[in-house]
């Protein structure tokens, strides 16, 4: 199992495609982190709280969660790329027990999910403290909000590459599986938490948000306007999505021929 797991992690590392996503992650992190800095040290921040108190910078900080679609590409990346190359037939005649070999890519997905949101959190924070740098009276955030947003960087990069591995089980083709998951998690997932919050934080998008209310040692990293599940509600519910997808991996890849 360890060979599989490190033949799979190799693949991964040889796709020039995971290293563009990898980079566009960081640089969409440390974006949004960067923005935000800027808009609510602005004096046209519609009311929010500025830089100037714990809660916005924050809120600035954050936003370092906000590249876990990359994770989920990446997930997609790892079994799409299989059929997109032509090589699904060699690897699972290499190894007949394709359970084995889905272990190994799931594995390998919550991996990758977990190292490209560890460097999204730590490039977006970075950016985050440059840009407040050149800011005046920019309040000092808790230590405990920093962890409270690494938590939920992690464990939502762990959950999202294994949903990704099960996507691109379901839906072979690589170009579709990823606009797939672009619009959903960008235009459909965000209106439905913004119109319809009920429905909205129970979808992983919403339970992500519902993590960072996590308490590592003190207060929330944001204080929500909308209803959310509690914390531990919310990482049991996307742990459950990566479950979800697994099974769909699993009924998808070992009962079906591979063309």
């Amino acid at each position: 199992m360890n060979k599989l797991f490190v033949a799979e992690l190799k693949k991964v590392i040889y796709l020039r495609s995971t290293w563009v996503f990898l980079v566009s992650s960081a640089a969409f992190g440390a974006l949004n982190t960067s923005a935000t800095a800027f808009f609510l040290g602005s004096e046209e921040n519609f009311g929010m709280p500025g830089v100037d108190t714990v809660q916005g910078v924050e809120s600035v900080y954050a936003n370092a969660v906000s590249s876990y679609l990359f994770a989920l590409i990446i997930g997609i990346l790892i079994m799409t790329s299989e059929y997109k190359h032509g090589t699904a037939v060699a690897t699972f005649l290499v190894s007949p027990k394709r359970h084995r070999v889905l272990l190994a890519k799931i594995a390998v997905g919550a991996t990758a999910g977990f190292t490209v949101q560890l460097i999204s959190y730590l490039v977006g924070v970075f950016a985050g403290f440059i840009t407040l740098s050149f800011q005046e009276n920019v309040a000092t955030p808790s230590t405990s909000s920093l962890l409270n947003t690494l938590f939920a960087c992690l464990i939502s990069g762990f959950v999202l590459g294994i949903v990704g591995v099960g996507l691109g089980a379901l839906i072979k083709v690589q170009v579709a599986a990823i606009t797939g998951a672009v619009l959903w998690t960008l235009l459909v997932e965000s209106l439905i938490i913004l119109f319809f919050n009920d429905i909205g934080k129970y979808l992983p998008g919403g339970a992500i948000t519902g993590v960072l209310q996590i308490e590592v040692g003190g207060p929330p990293s944001l204080d929500l306007e909308f209803n959310f599940l509690s914390p531990g509600a919310s990482t049991l519910l996307l742990l459950g999505y990566a479950i979800l997808f697994s099974g769909i991996a699993a009924l998808t890849t070992l009962k079906k021929d591979i063309e």
